[in-house]
């Protein structure tokens, strides 16, 4: 028996992360990703499987399938918990995983060329390039002794706008050899209608440039090179020239370029910092920031924040990229702020300017046809749209497994089962300036000033322990506090502090103490908040 456990993907978009394990306790990792938070109104940017969970036994590898931050970005913090884990991915999604654990840090790697089978710990592994929005892109076959264990996830059966295809006939022989178990990417499960072809999206894009009269600004996901290509060979051909903004997009290209580049014209690719010598009508603006991000390049250049560019009547934004369920309300924002500047904003939903590189519904019943499995768990999407999957599976009576994070997955001959135990899997939460490790701690403290505010109380004190003139002032942020009740806490803390001795007003630490266990109960009870209560003793 085998066990089948998700750190991240499962119920949720990003973090894609899931353990392998044979019953002889061969253990493989498949990608470490990273997601966006729902933690954005206090700082946090993104969130990271915990991958100590993992425990004392280092997995033989993992495997990485592309270089999607859903599906690399972790990849550090793994190292961290499992020093000697060996990376085994295509050679470009090698190239993107040294630079993800940082530039210098020794990586054991392992470099699985597309198309062939190699042996990762107990497991007989299998890779099948495929059309996916970046190079490097996989689909695996892990075989052992309960079966054959299908990923097909990030994958289009449509070519890429880089010329990638997905072989079908390489899948039916899959299929032919017998596929136990389908994890099927759940992405765009609830999208029937057909995306338009690559063909199509590169020709809106050079229709949508053609007819721009000042700056284009296109904003995309900073790992989408084919999409960077298509507004680069736009440019060429309308006479302008392509400036990438944003730290991602431009170590993409960096990367990109190690591994022979994207083949546009020389000279034609210029960085920003020559923004301001350029003109604005013979510029294409690439920038960073598709899901509304704090701190990318679109969400400065929305508010006039990002140096050498500043938008005018007749800009135009398009918006380039799939919104990810849980960011149209951020985006949504800053499209407004385009707009009050003279911009003119076009969204994939308004012109074909964008494909997603997931299978749409279609898509995904030509995928269970071409490897009819026996047992399909629906992966990389929320729980409506794992369900979704699931019902196209059981309308052709293939078996089916919905589960979410941490719920334990036994896979035998005979199938797959949900085994009743879960994994206790934390995370790892980033700062969403730095990208730092936040301290549980500080989250909550965010969250409880967030909630029921701040109080800041000034004492003054002398060395002397004797009263001194200046008064005490109480500061209060985020909560609603009448003149009266301000005027009662300063009279109360005034009171406090005559009423204790000489030798307690010499005293600091008492007299911050004292008066912080004071304030934080008479606020309790007066207002039946708990604010976060700092008491400044100011000797005089």
């Amino acid at each position: 028996m085998a066990r089948l456990v998700a750190f991240g993907g499962f119920g949720e978009f990003g973090a894609n992360s899931l353990l392998v394990e044979d019953e002889d306790d061969g253990r493989v990792l498949v990608d470490a990703g990273a997601a966006f938070s729902d933690l954005a109104a206090f700082g946090v940017g993104y969130e990271v499987p915990d991958f100590s969970a993992l425990g004392q036994d280092v997995p033989s590898a993992v495997i990485v399938t592309h270089a999607h931050d859903d599906h690399i970005k972790g990849l550090a913090f793994l190292r961290e918990a499992q020093a000697g884990i060996e990376v085994h991915a295509s050679r470009t999604t090698l190239a993107w995983a040294r630079r993800a654990v940082g530039n210098g840090v020794p990586l054991s790697t392992r470099e699985l060329k597309e198309g062939t089978t190699a042996r990762v710990g107990v497991f007989q592994v299998s890779t099948l390039g495929v059309s996916h929005s970046i190079p490097g892109t996989v689909a695996l076959r892990l075989e052992g002794d309960d079966g054959a264990l299908v990923l097909a996830t990030d994958l289009r059966l449509a070519t890429s706008a880089l010329g990638e295809t997905t072989s079908q006939e390489a899948l039916a022989r899959w299929g032919d050899a017998g596929t136990g178990v389908l994890c099927l990417d759940s992405t765009n499960a609830l999208v029937e209608t057909e995306p338009p072809s690559e063909a199509t999206v590169a020709e809106a894009i050079r229709d949508s440039v053609r007819k721009a009269r000042g700056a284009v600004i296109a904003v995309s996901f900073a790992s989408q090179l084919g999409r960077f290509y298509q507004f680069g060979r736009a440019a060429a051909e309308a006479g302008r020239v392509v400036v990438p903004v944003g730290r991602g997009l431009v170590e993409s290209l960096e990367v990109q370029g190690q591994l022979g580049g994207l083949g546009l014209p020389p000279g034609l690719v210029r960085p920003a910092r020559e923004l301001p010598t350029l003109p604005r009508d013979r510029v294409v603006v690439v920038a960073t920031g598709s899901q509304g991000e704090p701190g990318s390049a679109f969400s400065r250049l929305a508010v006039d924040l990002l140096p050498g560019l500043r938008l005018r009547v007749g800009d135009t934004v398009l918006h380039a990229a799939r919104i990810i369920p849980g960011n149209e309300r951020r985006l949504a924002q800053l499209f407004d702020h385009c707009v009050r500047r003279g911009a003119r904003v076009v969204t994939a939903g308004e012109a074909p300017i964008h494909a997603s590189g997931h299978p749409h519904r279609g898509e995904l019943e030509r995928l269970l046809d071409l490897l009819r499995p026996r047992w399909v768990i629906p992966v990389h999407g929320r729980r409506r749209h794992l369900e979704a999957v699931a019902e196209l599976a059981r309308a052709r009576g293939i078996g089916t497994l919905v589960v979410e994070n941490g719920e334990e997955i036994a896979w035998t001959l005979a199938g797959v089962s949900a085994t009743g135990e879960l994994r206790q899997i934390g995370r790892i939460l980033l700062d969403d300036v730095g990208e730092e490790v936040l301290d549980p701690a500080i989250l909550r403290h965010r969250r409880s000033l967030a909630r029921e505010g701040l109080v800041v109380a000034v004492i003054p004190s002398s060395r002397s322990g004797q009263s001194v003139d200046a008064g005490v002032q109480l500061h209060v942020s985020g909560m609603p506090l009448s003149a009266a009740l301000h005027d009662h806490l300063v009279r109360g803390l005034s009171e406090e502090i005559a009423c204790a001795g000489t030798l307690a007003r010499r005293d600091p630490d008492w007299l911050r103490s004292t008066m912080t266990r004071w304030l934080r109960n008479e606020l309790r009870r007066r207002t039946r908040r708990r604010p976060v209560v700092v008491v400044l003793v100011v000797e005089l």
